[in-house]
């Protein structure tokens, strides 16, 4: 027996050993189970039985017992991989829940009732916050939910200066605009009666006079409206043009996806109604979120309809907003909520 054999025999007995703990302590998946003991009986046959590779390997025109080691290890890896990843997700995941339970229950509860509930999610916005959250109320609106998502710069004194005119929601750390959404869906759910649900961005670049606009359709046909800068006249030409292309892809993207056709899939201001708001339950972090809510309201078949809305486009939402560069690391975000999760 050589050394690769020992190492092979010694493999198989820990593959094994981990298998059976894995079971014992009832965290247990058949699938994984599977894998595990396929590959460590996969060792054992290879290790005394060494012809058998070559069989294998011809099998899939794979002339050397070796190369069948070094293809298997590969397939194992990238699974492993993928593991590994959902793993780390759920985790991510289950730090959220723990971080916007904490928030909700040190909430100030206000049973709040009317039309509308708009839900502002805020990180590092003090030098625009004030001024966004007083456009809301100057126009008459009183039922303002602010997620303040762990801002580390003067945004929680800002926002205690509006008293008890808006609610603030403090997440202790940072988890994302997706985190923050859901936090105030959440809110909504829970402790208010608001026949419609707000998403408003906190960095100046939605139009509060655009609500008029989405008033049009408020008549029950549809369930969810989504903000659109590419309808009407004028929504486009603010536009910055790399901004623009990587919009259009992210249009092809989510229809091929959700099987939607939007003209802009990536659009912060909408309106949602309270039953919709039942099945829209945010779980992708970052930007992709978006892509997120336009799935479920494809899976649920949840009525929706585009509404013209202007984005304003400041040097400060620019370097503040989602930057262009992201959009790779938001479809490889979608892909793997969409298939692997």
């Amino acid at each position: 027996m050589n050394l690769l054999e020992v190492f092979f025999i010694i493999s198989w007995v820990l593959i094994f050993v981990l298998a059976l703990d894995v079971a014992r302590r009832e965290k247990f998946n058949a699938l994984h189970f599977f894998v595990f003991i396929a590959i460590g009986a996969g060792l054992l046959v290879f290790t005394f039985f060494p012809g058998v590779l070559d069989s294998v390997g011809r099998l899939f025109w794979i002339q050397r017992w070796a190369d069948v080691l070094v293809y298997s290890s590969i397939i194992f890896l990238l699974y492993f991989s993928l593991l590994l990843l959902s793993k780390v997700e759920s985790g991510r995941e289950d730090v959220t829940k723990l971080v916007r339970e904490i928030a909700l229950q040190n909430a100030v509860k206000k049973d709040l009732k009317g039309k509308f509930v708009f839900v502002v999610p805020a990180y590092n916005e003090w030098t625009v916050i004030a001024n966004t959250v007083q456009t809301i109320l100057d126009v008459g609106y009183k039922n303002i939910i602010v997620v303040n998502d762990g801002s580390d710069d003067n945004s929680r004194e800002i926002l205690s200066s509006f008293g008890e005119k808006i609610i603030v929601i403090h997440h202790y750390k940072n988890r994302g605009q997706w985190a923050a959404l859901e936090t105030g869906f959440e809110y909504v759910r829970r402790y208010t009666k608001s026949e419609f649900i707000v998403c408003f961005d906190a960095d100046g670049q939605h139009d509060i006079a655009d609500i008029e606009q989405f008033e049009k359709y408020l008549d029950g046909s549809v369930d969810a409206l989504l903000g659109s800068r590419f309808l009407g006249e004028s929504g486009a030409r603010e536009v910055p043009f790399i901004r623009k292309i990587i919009l259009k892809l992210g249009i092809v993207f989510t229809f091929f996806v959700s099987h939607i056709p939007l003209t802009d899939a990536h659009n912060g201001f909408r309106i949602l109604s309270r039953n919709s708001l039942e099945h829209i339950k945010i779980t992708l972090d970052g930007m992709g979120h978006a892509s997120e809510i336009v799935d479920i309201i494809s899976k649920k078949k949840i009525s929706y309809r585009e509404v013209p809305v202007t984005i304003r486009y400041s040097e400060y939402s620019l370097w503040k907003g989602q930057k262009s560069s992201n959009a790779i690391s938001i479809l490889l975000k979608v892909i793997w909520n969409k298939f692997f999760k």
